[in-house]
């Protein structure tokens, strides 16, 4: 019987970076149970690319009747731009870098350099494309970054570091380069699970109006105080837990949760000022 064909699907949109550190042997998992919020490596900016390439060798006779063809190497490079950047994130990104924290903990020190240094870490790095409409896709590879970086610091833009980790053959015994998994969303599923979204604000308004918002999607809103008032840090939570240390930005007074996975709640409250 011939099999179905699969549907065919349309790739729109970004996704996120998960990293974890490679130990020789270990058993590598599935990228599906690989990509939580755990070993969220970095928020990305212009999305990210998968490049495969080999090297082919021919065969053939003098008179050119024959000839054979065999692939004699491959290689594979997912690259993306990291636009959330700490000493951790870069060395990660320098086989040579180390990072310490001073002894009062305000300060974070990065020495990258001396070959001495080098770890020869390798990481499992999969990029997670959400796609709530056509099943989201995981893209895995175990290797490292080998093209350097460049850090740049300007007026108006977000630094973004162009990374590229270079596959090697470590993801099973059969020595392949990537995984390339696809959901499967079957005919008749019920629609995207959407989560509540609470806002109990005092003297506070938002620009967020909604009442729920879809899983996976990002939640982004702006607190305004009422005039001759002044926003105290307001909490965040969701599924139940404090995430108001990575979702609020008190310098431009938003919230944001680029993947929500769980309901939300927003308690913000204003004082008058003195």
């Amino acid at each position: 019987m011939d099999e179905k064909k699969a549907p065919e699907r349309i790739i729109l949109g970004s996704g996120y970076i998960h990293l974890g550190v490679f130990k020789k042997g270990q058993q590598i998992p599935e990228p599906q149970d690989f990509c939580t919020d755990a070993n969220r490596y970095s928020y990305i900016k212009n999305g990210a690319t998968l490049e495969y390439s080999n090297e082919i060798q021919e065969a053939k006779d003098d008179m050119g009747r024959v000839s054979k063809t065999v692939i004699i190497s491959e290689d594979v490079t997912l690259k993306a731009g990291l636009m959330t950047l700490i000493g951790d994130t870069i060395e990660k990104l320098c086989d040579t870098a180390r990072v310490s924290v001073s002894q009062d903990g305000r300060y974070r020190k990065t020495k990258i350099g001396g070959v001495g240094n080098r770890k020869g870490a390798k990481y499992v790095i999969c990029f997670h494309h959400v796609d709530p409409e056509d099943g989201d896709i995981w893209v895995m590879i175990v290797g490292q970054n080998q093209a350097g970086f460049t850090l740049s610091f300007a007026p108006s833009d977000a630094t973004v570091v162009d990374a590229e980790f270079k596959a090697m053959p470590n993801l099973d015994e059969e020595g392949t380069l990537v995984n390339y998994v696809e959901e499967i969303l079957a005919d008749g599923d019920p629609d995207p699970e959407t989560y509540k979204v609470e806002q109990n604000l005092t003297k506070v308004s938002s620009t967020f109006t909604g009442t729920t918002i879809g899983a996976g999607e990002k939640l982004a809103a702006t607190l305004t105080a009422e005039a001759d008032h002044t926003i105290q840090t307001p909490t965040v939570t969701m599924n139940g837990q404090d995430v108001t240390a990575t979702a609020w930005n008190s310098t431009d007074g938003t919230v944001t949760i680029e993947s929500v996975t769980g309901d939300v709640i927003i308690t913000a409250a204003a004082t008058a000022n003195a």
